[in-house]
């Protein structure tokens, strides 16, 4: 679907209407799709993965469920052709399961990581500046989870799968300038 097209399915979902005009994919025609490249067709669609939340154990395992649909967040994957477009996952929470409000730095492996880069101005060993934290800590947070070394270079592969190449540019930038 579209960007306009997945706007107006939220709005539908947030006000409790039936879907519109949104075609579900079965898995593997999803999965067909994305390994032929997820290139926009005539219309500018793309993949959307639209995950539905529907109880509180539902919402503590998405980061889970989440990784095993976006297993190219760390590694380049194999699909991606010249116009290839990211799968976009977008959660859609029950109205009934509350999620648990806190800051990102309260958060039990993020808030650590910022205290320190306050106190030191390094995340993971690395000069951050201030203007790119927010991408690093995410990043870094994900190459610490799946045992992988923190590295400028892995942070910017990283960061080329979901961002745009100017601000992957901006980013690897400003990260190399404070490491030289």
């Amino acid at each position: 679907m579209s960007v306009a097209e997945l706007e107006r399915e939220l709005i539908r979902f947030k006000n409790g209407e039936d879907p519109g005009p949104a075609k579900p994919l079965t898995q593997e025609s999803a999965m067909n799709f994305r390994d032929a490249g997820n290139v926009p067709d005539e219309a500018g669609r793309t993949l959307r993965l639209v995950l539905h939340v529907t109880s509180q154990d539902e919402l503590l395992a998405l980061d889970e469920k989440r990784r095993r649909w976006e297993p190219d967040y760390l590694d380049a994957p194999t699909w991606r052709r010249p116009d290839s477009k990211p799968v976009t996952v977008v959660p859609l929470r029950s109205a009934d399961v509350e999620g648990r409000p806190r800051a990102w730095w309260d958060d039990e492996v993020v808030g650590p990581l910022e205290e320190g880069w306050r106190r030191t101005g390094r995340i993971a060993g690395l000069e951050v500046p201030a203007e790119v934290r927010g991408f690093v800590l995410k990043t870094v947070v994900e190459l610490d989870t799946a045992g992988r070394d923190v590295t400028v270079d892995a942070i910017v592969d990283s960061l080329s799968r979901w961002l745009k190449p100017d601000e992957v540019a901006t980013v690897e930038r400003a990260l190399r300038h404070a490491n030289e």
